[in-house]
């Protein structure tokens, strides 16, 4: 009898190994910790379940089967034990190195092959001696014997070495007590292992069975203990959303499928009692347990397959289909009238599982097995016993279970869809709520979302929190009591998130964190949980707000009154609101952003000309209804592009920053400025009764430019030019005193910069002047408003005529005659100089070969080219003109300024030769004026060079003129050039030049320039 309870007692140590093992894998089982100590455990139950056969037998040939069964536990248990203390100390580096690991694991591959595997080696290691309480095992103390002796004492001592030395150093008072609670465990179970396993049969008559599995027992409890007392092996099931047609929830059906494993486990344990009521033979009787065990472990386990809830539901029907038969089937000799109701049990949980495969194939299931057994044994005695009455009161108690459960899963589930068409609603009018969100209605927006979420979440406080990305800290913006003597999120002001850390590490990478209770949080989470407990929250949810991929702070629900809050089953649902938050942060950034783009410099931070002319348009009405004045003031820096250049465009932009904040600083409240563009600013300067006001405040402003600028490691000193427009004197809306002050400003910087200049009469008339030649430009050779008047050349030596020069003139029709060094300017800049040129050139050679065929004397027509000409096919055109008219090349003369001809572009080399090419004449013009180079001279292609009219002018008059006269002659006539003088106006004039050796004289003292039918009388 002694040895059946000794053999039932490990089958129960197996029972309870098995499931712990089981339920800490799927605490997580993606943690090695957890991997590794169901390993463990099942180590301990094959151990337990081997000695529980092998103690039930009386054939010594079958227990030493089960004992080489028993090895294959014992024999990797040390290992697995050792391995699981690294990780759980925190010593897991260790298991990096392959040797480390090769050390762990090859004694216990040796043990098993040797105690296990190899039969004949196998047999010889066991002395099994049958005792009145079982088997018992006396050492043979051989090689084999004293190694796996060895291998168990050392790991268990270093295991023990582990544990002490973590006592030790670890900071955490937690562990340390969780360290020593292990530490004691294990030093009694080895002491109790190696007495009774090692010391016991050899030295005492009185042989005991081995107890190894039950005192192994003492640690692995006390790790138990420390899973529930330490959090330790947290749990990471994922909640999923429920719908509306279904009736378990996540946790409801994982639940379902734990109680049902329940029922199977203890069905496995009661099964044992059996045994004692109906005496049968013990190991057949743990071998239907066995199967009722298997059975729960592998429903406990589905939940955390991976599997869908579908696929679930079909492995389970299957399970319990197979069920359903046995137990029909089983008692036949007992319990007949008893247990063909537990189907019945089953058939009920098809209600609340809502599967209608599962609740046919159950029906099938029963019906057919009913109906076989009918057939089978048509008539059958019953004798109904203790056996029974217990089988009925089990089966009476788990049907009230059941039917609590089924009722309580029902009215949850009818609240929980009550919540869910709530929560919806919610959802939509949130939704649309938010529709019309903008920076003016956003908090009054969010204060109704947290009032209405709150309600509808039956939370005691609601809160929006933002966070800061410059700063790191997280504030909350709105918030939302239940109560009014609930305590204040925001009254604890801007915080930072590293005093949250675990908190903040969830939120930021977009996870929810929900926390039902605060002594479910992990040991990292000792802060926040320490903080929880403080403010008195009994459970809370954050959920993270996103907006462009980015978490930007968080919603948060918490509950404050009563013991315990209640289980949401789906709190991902509430992503909703924060993603509607989101969005609306999103839009009010956005709009925010566009404002600012709007209304606001990028560089500067000052207002732009946009917000600047909305100011002044705003203190121009006021300035007409008060009567004041106001003043614009147009401010450019001096000399910008040359910090560009020097500093680069980074220093450049720093500049402009820091003349900008001087600016700003310098002016009065009711004043206003802003970047205008580039390197100019404008200042807004409002409420003036006296023009003295104005100039007092532009003295003031730039006074900025008397402090040099650090730019990296130098300074420099920058001025600006300013320029100011008055209203009403200087224009009446914005535009006319914009353009008013910046006209003011240019004429500040032609008269030396760094000055303020007010706007004049002068200078309106002057551009408007400018405004008309440049529109009338555009139209004056379409109507033949140009033409041409012809300077003779004459010969120095005889004074008879060798040439002209066409003058351009303009005739405008309101102006009057527009002289070419006024209106040629304006050509060039507006792009007209190369339709104006070609039109100067083919009238002139038209002209000129027109003289010819009336039979004057051939003579060259010199024709003037502008810079402008140069960048387009100046060589075409020139050779068009003469193909055109029928001119001969050698009476066209081109002059060119000596600008051009010192110009280092390669394309204009390039266009003299060309020229030269055709055959035309290539002549310098104002020679002198510029700063020419001997070298570029030399290998010009021209012809002759025109000394300008200020040299000649000096004849007589100052010395150096008529010197520089005597070199610039003297060097033609060595580099073979032709000299030609202009504006010679006096009879000295002519007479110097022609002493000097000058060739050609042109002025007019020699002739005026005169229209084309005047200058024939002169020929």
């Amino acid at each position: 009898m002694l040895q059946n309870q000794i053999s039932m007692l490990f089958y129960l140590t197996f029972i309870l190994y098995s499931c712990l093992g089981f339920f800490c894998l799927f605490r997580n089982k993606k943690v090695r910790l957890n991997q590794v100590f169901f390993w463990l455990c099942m180590s301990y139950a094959i151990w337990s379940l081997a000695f529980a056969f092998s103690n039930s037998l009386n054939d010594v040939d079958s227990v030493l089967i089960w004992r080489r069964i028993a090895a294959l536990g014992w024999g990797i248990a040390f290992s697995f034990m050792l391995h699981f203390m690294l990780i759980l100390t925190e010593k897991q580096e260790l298991l990096l190195s392959l040797y480390i690991r090769v050390a762990i694991y090859l004694p216990a591959a040796i043990t098993i092959a040797v105690f296990s595997l190899v039969p004949d080696l196998a047999d010889a290691q066991y002395n099994l001696v049958q005792t009145p309480a079982g088997w018992g095992n006396i050492p043979v103390n051989n090689f084999w014997d004293i190694f796996y002796n060895l291998y168990y004492l050392s790991f268990s001592l270093i295991t023990l070495g582990v544990l002490l030395k973590w006592y030790r150093t670890s900071p955490d008072r937690q562990k340390r007590q969780q360290a020593f609670s292990l530490l004691l465990a294990f030093s009694i179970s080895i002491a109790l292992g190696t007495g009774s396993e090692m010391l016991a049969n050899n030295m005492l008559t009185y042989k005991i069975p081995s107890i190894a599995p039950i005192i192994i027992l003492i640690p692995v409890l006390a790790f138990a203990y420390a899973i529930r007392k330490y959090k330790l092996m947290v749990s990471d099931t994922e909640t999923k959303v429920v719908k509306l047609s279904e009736i378990l929830s996540n946790d409801a059906h994982f639940a379902l499928f734990r109680y049902i494993a329940i029922i199977f486990v203890v069905i496995s344990v009661l099964n044992l009692g059996h045994f004692f009521l109906h005496p049968t033979v013990l190991w057949r009787v743990m071998l239907v347990s066995t199967a009722n065990l298997v059975l729960g472990l592998c429903i406990y386990s589905l939940p955390f397959s991976g599997l869908s809830t579908k696929n679930q539901d079909q492995i389970m029907t299957g399970i319990m289909t197979v069920a359903i038969i046995l137990m029909l089937f089983k008692p036949m000799d007992s319990l007949s009238n008893t247990v063909w109701t537990v189907p019945l049990l089953l058939l009920m949980t098809t209600i609340i599982i809502n599967r209608t495969k599962m609740f046919v194939h159950f029906a099938l299931a029963m019906l057919t097995s009913a109906l076989f057994i009918w057939l089978w044994k048509p008539d059958q005695w019953a004798h109904i016993g203790t056996p029974d009455y217990l089988a009925r009161f089990f089966i009476c108690v788990v049907a009230i279970l059941l039917a609590g459960y089924t009722n309580r899963i029902y009215i949850a589930r009818l609240k929980e869809n009550d919540r869910q068409v709530g929560f919806q609603k919610m959802i939509s009018q949130v939704t649309t709520h938010f529709v019309s969100v903008s920076a003016s209605n956003f908090d009054e927006k969010v204060r109704d979302l947290l009032k209405t979420s709150g309600e509808i979440m039956k939370s005691d406080r609601v809160y929006l929190v933002q966070s800061c990305e410059e700063t790191g800290a997280i504030i909350c913006t709105d918030e939302w009591l239940a109560e009014g003597h609930f305590p204040s999120v925001k009254q604890d002001g801007n915080i930072q998130s590293s005093s949250y850390p675990w908190f903040s590490q969830k939120l930021f990478n977009n996870k929810l964190v929900y926390v039902t209770s605060c002594d479910e949080l992990p040991a990292e989470a000792k802060r926040e949980k320490e903080k929880m407990k403080a403010a008195g929250i009994q459970s809370l949810l954050l959920i993270p707000i996103q907006n462009k991929e980015k978490v930007i702070g968080f919603l948060g629900f918490d509950k404050i009154r009563g013991n315990k809050s209640r289980r949401m089953d789906d709190p991902e649902l509430l992503r909703v609101l924060a993603n509607i938050l989101g969005d609306a942060i999103g839009k009010i950034e956005n709009e925010k952003e566009m404002h600012c783009r709007a209304y606001y410099d990028g560089l500067t931070g000052l207002p732009n000309r946009v917000l600047f002319h909305e100011r002044l348009e705003k203190c121009i009405e006021m300035a007409k209804t008060s009567g004041n004045s106001l003043g614009v003031i147009f401010i450019d820096i001096d000399g910008f592009k040359e910090v560009n250049d020097t500093m680069g465009h980074d220093w450049g932009d720093h500049l402009l920053n820091r003349i900008g904040r001087r600016l700003s600083d310098s002016l009065r409240k009711c004043d206003s400025l802003a970047r205008f563009g580039g390197d100019e600013f404008l200042i807004l300067v409002s409420q003036l009764t006296h023009k003295s006001e104005l100039v007092k405040v532009a003295n003031e402003l730039m006074t900025v430019f008397h402090q040099p600028v650090s730019l990296g490691e130098q300074e420099f000193y920058i001025s600006g030019s300013g320029g100011i427009a008055v209203f009403p004197e200087d224009g009446e809306t914005v535009q006319a005193l914009i353009k008013h002050a910046d006209l003011a400003m240019y004429d500040a910087k032609k008269k030396g910069k760094g000055q303020v200049v007010f706007c004049s009469e002068a200078m309106k008339k002057d551009v408007r002047e400018k405004m008309i030649l440049t529109n009338s430009l555009h139209r004056a050779l379409e109507r033949q408003e140009f033409y041409l008047h012809y300077q003779p050349k004459v010969a120095a030596e005889s004074l008879t005529m060798v040439g002209c020069e066409a003058l351009l003139r303009w005739e405008h029709p309101e102006l009057g005659l527009v002289l070419p060094e006024v209106f040629i300017p304006f050509a060039e800049q507006n792009g007209l100089m190369t339709a104006v040129g070609e039109w100067v050139l083919i009238t002139a050679c038209a002209q000129n070969k027109t003289w010819q065929d009336h039979g004057f004397k051939p003579m060259p027509v010199a024709v003037n080219l502008s810079v402008e000409q140069f960048r387009g096919d100046l060589t075409t055109m020139v050779q068009n003109c003469l193909t055109q008219t029928g001119l001969e090349p050698r009476y066209l003369e081109l002059e060119i300024t000596e600008s051009i001809a010192m110009e280092e572009s390669q394309d204009v080399i390039e266009t003299l030769h060309q020229l030269k090419a055709l055959g035309v004449r290539i002549s310098i013009d104002d020679f002198g004026t510029e700063f020419s180079s001997l070298s570029r001279l030399k290998d010009l292609p021209i012809d002759s060079i025109k000394i300008d009219r200020p040299f000649i002018r000096g004849i007589g008059v100052n010395p150096k003129d008529e010197s520089i006269i005597s070199v610039m002659i003297n060097l033609a006539k060595k580099l073979g050039l032709r000299v030609i003088a202009e504006g010679v106006e006096t009879e000295a004039q002519l007479i110097f030049l022609k002493e000097k050796g000058c060739d050609e004289v042109q002025g007019y003292y020699c002739g005026r320039p005169v229209s084309a039918v005047d200058f024939e009388a002169l020929k």
